[in-house]
């Protein structure tokens, strides 16, 4: 009885051992399933191979676009009586300079304003003076001045009624804005996707 129980579990060993193994054999797929434009749609179907990595596509491949509105504003204020730019106002001019460079067919008005202390004639001339002082540290940031438009409008209009200090101290101002409209590719969402900065 144990003869048999032994040889009962040492013959299914003995026959494992006796079989090899085949090499594996490599498959040829029946349909090309490529994707050179890496879209989700496999070129054999695809009608739009241009399309850009991670574009929003419909089924064939081809995707959409979107106008995307870029802004960009500037606000520097000004001391009483004074023209020069104080270096808290440094980072405005950098954001500017960098979104001129990056939209360089783009033309910048500067307008340059002044509190109502003193005389109109001065507070023109002044109001002018401030514009022009913005357009110099723009152009130190590289832009050019045939971008940078200036105008000095004094105390013609202001951005807070009022005698007193802070109604004063708004009004003495240079500001500007451009807005640029581009036409983008739509992107699906990702795990990588990201809200765009309201810092911008």
């Amino acid at each position: 009885m144990k003869t048999w129980i032994l040889l009962a579990l040492v013959l299914p060993l003995a026959a494992c051992s006796s079989l090899t193994a085949e090499p594996e054999q490599d498959t040829t797929p029946a349909y090309d399933l490529t994707d050179m434009d890496r879209d989700g749609v496999i070129t054999a179907r695809d009608n739009c191979l241009d399309s850009v990595m991670n574009a929003l596509t419909d089924n064939d491949g081809c995707g959409g676009s979107e106008n995307r509105v870029l802004q960009q504003d500037i606000i520097v204020l000004f001391a009483h009586d004074r023209s020069n730019i104080t270096p808290e106002y440094q980072n405005e001019i950098n954001q500017m300079a960098a979104f001129m460079t990056e939209n360089p067919g783009l033309k910048l008005l500067l307008e340059g304003h002044a509190s109502r202390v003193g005389t109109e004639e001065y507070n023109l001339a002044l109001s002018k003076r401030r514009a022009e002082t913005v357009r110099d540290a723009l152009m130190q940031q590289g832009v050019a001045g045939n971008r940078l438009d200036i105008i000095g409008y004094g105390e013609s209009k202001p951005v807070l009624m009022g005698e007193n200090e802070q109604s004063a101290a708004a009004n003495r101002r240079v500001v500007g804005a451009l807005t640029n409209m581009t036409e983008a590719d739509q992107l699906r969402w990702n795990v990588y996707s990201m809200e765009p900065s309201s810092e911008q």
